[in-house]
């Protein structure tokens, strides 16, 4: 099923997709080694942690998504026809900064400061925020 759509479309495997395949595998595997590097101590640790431990863990980790986006992105242009390779990188990239924006837009109040009650009122502006009873926002 997956070769008849991708025949419909103008998919089609190319000779070079192997080997950048191999160059995205190579640096997302050297960014997961850091990310293991800077995540690990602090996640076998038994006290509190503050943002500022997770930070290098976080770049890693923020660095390893662009790849993934890039790697997946360049697959359709690779394999795909032009026209529809365009359409749906912008599609998806169109999904892909809308989600950037809302997030930023949902989460903002705790980046930039609170007011008003906590999270655990309802009429907090941070009571949708709290999506765990762990949570303390």
């Amino acid at each position: 099923m997956w070769h008849q759509a991708s025949k419909k479309h103008g998919c089609l495997d190319v000779a070079h997709v192997e080997e950048y395949k191999d160059r995205m595998m190579k640096g997302a595997g050297f960014l997961f080694i850091g990310w293991v590097m800077h995540y690990l101590p602090f996640w076998t640790m038994g006290r509190v942690l503050y943002f500022h431990h997770y930070f290098p863990a976080f770049v890693y980790s923020c660095m390893i998504t662009g790849i993934t986006v890039e790697y997946g992105l360049s697959l359709i242009r690779l394999k795909c026809s032009k026209h529809f390779s365009w359409n749906v990188y912008h599609t998806l990239l169109g999904v892909l900064f809308s989600g950037i924006f809302y997030s930023f837009y949902l989460f903002h109040p705790l980046s930039y400061g609170m007011t008003g009650p906590n999270s655990r009122n309802e009429t907090s502006m941070m009571a949708g925020l709290r999506w765990l009873d762990t949570w303390d926002v």
